[in-house]
């Protein structure tokens, strides 16, 4: 059920699609400041060129943007010059694309309506770009409705929080009740059943990772 929930929500936000896309220059620009001990003015590139035996013009070309994805080993070299791991470099040079924040309105929002299935799903999270993100939804279901077993893919991890109403979760050969206000997290690779046990509509805030869609 959740290829089928990643289809439809790929299928609303086509044409929307997110890229993750690493900033070189503005990391190494912002650790330049960094490392200054004057404050407004950040270390020459020929500091940089001297302790990663890298030639200032290529360095320069990092910094404008002209050299969009240098490769690893000269990066690891730029990392090893600001005492810090590759890692932290790659994951400063991803959190300074614009894209890394992303707020969603209602347009951005996926919704769908499994009526035969007695429930609708709103996704109140961008599409994914990658294993890291997550998706996040509201699930409502119809009272004293209980869903298909589903089963997620290997590894897959599924948090989901009751804001209204009483889920009963069958988990490979247990069944566990959440009341309003409780939460469960467990490995979505294991067969599972979600149940509304009341008689009013069930509201639940469901996060899996990595994203359906």
């Amino acid at each position: 059920m959740y290829d089928d929930f990643g289809k439809d929500l790929r299928d609303q936000f086509k044409g929307s699609e997110r890229v993750k896309t690493a900033r070189w220059d503005l990391a190494i620009k912002s650790l330049l400041n960094e490392k200054s001990d004057l404050p407004g003015e950040p270390l020459p590139v020929s500091w940089l060129a001297k302790r990663t035996k890298l030639s200032v013009p290529y360095l320069s070309n990092v910094l404008s943007g002209k050299i969009k994805d240098p490769p690893s080993e000269k990066l690891i070299k730029i990392a090893e010059a600001f005492s810090i791991s590759y890692p932290e470099l790659a994951s400063r040079a991803m959190n300074e694309f614009e894209g890394t924040f992303f707020k969603t309105g209602f347009g951005q929002r996926g919704l769908i309506d499994y009526s035969q299935h007695g429930f609708v799903l709103q996704s109140l999270s961008p599409p994914g770009a990658g294993g890291r993100d997550f998706f996040l939804g509201i699930m409502t279901i119809r009272p004293l409705q209980e869903l298909k077993r589903w089963k997620f893919q290997t590894s897959a991890m599924i948090a989901v929080y009751v804001q209204q109403g009483t889920l009963d979760i069958s988990f490979g050969s247990k069944r566990h009740r959440l009341l309003a206000n409780e939460s469960a997290y467990f490995d979505g690779s294991v067969p599972h059943r979600f149940k509304n046990a009341d008689t009013l509509e069930a509201k639940i805030f469901i996060a899996t990772r990595p994203p359906l869609h």
